[in-house]
């Protein structure tokens, strides 16, 4: 029977290599995201192939990445009282890079901080270890692995950790020792975890590895097509028959290959391969990734009419309701993201809502310039908008509805001047009826 120490260790040791698994996965995806893909590509060749030809690099992942994060795309409208907007200036910057990282990823840490200038910044942090109390689902602390300039070869420092609960800040040298430890007074854990998807039957969710394993085979089937290309658009040159310590000057069209005994023999070869084979099967592995992850791709040559807005929203059915699903899971990060920016304001003597107002705007489909102007004059007939607020959506340069007002009362004014100039009706006039009856 096993002792509960040794039972404990192997535990332990688990654990470890399961965390250092998600670390690397993390730096892989982090790789593919910013194309730094040539040393998962080139593991599946020898060292020869670099000189055959150049190792592919093709990266469909951050677009992919980039498409599927809608729920940040068009904005979100917060209240928290009247400070609140001057202090999120880097809000919105900050939730569409962690949208895009939690979709990557799988699952991600946010750390808000309140400046000196009481504005708040938000750091991502991609790699880190969750401790828990009872709940398996929400962490207690969590430590992470502080950031190093590695970029200035200055830089001596070695590797650290920064470790948070609800009470405290620590951080830890890489030999575990602590070197500083301080009491927050936040009263809450100061980071807040974001998922992909909704948590199953553990803490982390599975992150785009669909597409990345798609993206990898991808460059190792596109590097193969370009070496196998020099063959099968030129062959192999080959000779029998022949002295091998003799040499022959290189082929080309401007030299003859003299062959001295007359059974030599001269030829060359071609592989069997078929290119056009090989492009069909990675435009159906991308498109499969693409379909399983609610997008559609359009090949170059396959041309077309331009969709119109309608025909995009029947086509974008199926990703619409993922984005209606993801809204309810980022409206309970937000308000997870305002109990820590409260906290942190009260540190700091400011007062903010009790509850924050949201309003996520939802992607809008291009429409042509006659439904432009239908659905313009239908919110305005129905109060729905007013004329400033209409002024400021076609114009967001203005910021505010008070200087999106005083545009429009400019514009108005010099509109209504050249009317009555001209003797033409105002915008707010019903124009003249005309009696087109024929005198009898």
């Amino acid at each position: 029977m096993l002792s509960d120490e040794m039972v404990k260790d192997a535990l332990q040791v688990t654990k470890l290599e399961r965390s250092r698994k998600r670390d690397e996965e993390v730096n892989k995806n982090l790789d593919y995201y910013s194309s730094n893909t040539k040393q998962y590509t080139m593991k599946y060749f020898d060292g020869a192939t670099e000189n055959e030809a150049p190792y592919s690099n093709y990266n469909f992942t951050t677009r992919f990445i980039d498409k599927m994060s809608r729920i940040y795309q068009a904005g979100v409208i917060r209240d928290g009282g009247v400070k609140y907007k001057d202090m999120i200036k880097n809000k919105e910057v900050a939730m569409k890079h962690q949208e895009k990282m939690s979709n990557l990823n799988g699952s991600m840490a946010l750390l808000p901080t309140l400046g000196k200038d009481l504005i708040f910044k938000y750091q991502q942090i991609y790699k880190f270890v969750p401790f828990f109390d009872k709940d398996p689902l929400n962490p207690v602390a969590l430590a992470y692995p502080i950031m190093l300039p590695v970029s200035d070869p200055s830089n001596t420092d070695e590797l650290g950790w920064g470790y948070y609960d609800s009470t405290h800040y620590k951080r830890f040298d890489e030999d575990g020792t602590r070197v500083h430890s301080q009491a927050h007074k936040l009263g809450v854990l100061p980071v807040i975890f974001t998922h992909k998807d909704h948590q199953l039957d553990e803490f982390f969710v599975e992150g785009a590895t669909d597409i990345i394993t798609a993206n990898e085979q991808v460059n190792v089937t596109m590097t193969e097509l370009a070496v196998g290309s020099r063959y099968q658009l030129w062959g192999q040159p080959w000779m029998s028959g022949v002295d091998a310590d003799k040499t022959y000057s290189r082929m080309g069209i401007n030299n003859i290959v003299a062959l001295d005994d007359p059974d030599s023999k001269f030829g060359i070869e071609s592989p069997g391969g078929d290119l056009e084979t090989s492009v069909n099967l990675v435009k159906f592995m991308v498109e499969l990734v693409a379909q399983n992850n609610h997008l559609w791709i359009t090949w170059a040559e396959q041309g077309g009419e331009v969709p119109s807005g309608i025909s995009l929203m029947i086509r974008d059915l199926e990703r619409h309701e993922d984005y209606v699903d993801g809204i309810e899971l980022w409206r309970l990060y937000e308000d997870k993201i305002y109990e820590v920016e409260k906290a942190l304001a009260k540190a700091r003597g400011v007062e903010l809502n009790e509850t924050l107002g949201l309003d996520f705007i939802p992607p809008e489909y291009p429409l042509s310039t006659n439904d432009q102007i239908l659905w313009d004059d239908h919110r305005l007939k129905l109060n729905i908008i007013t004329e400033a607020e209409l002024t400021l959506e076609n114009n967001e340069d203005l910021g505010t509805i008070a200087k999106a007002k005083k545009v429009w009362e400019k514009r108005k004014k010099i509109n209504d001047k050249n009317r009555n100039e001209l003797q033409l009706p105002k915008a707010s006039e019903p124009a003249p009826k005309v009696d087109n009856r024929i005198n009898e």
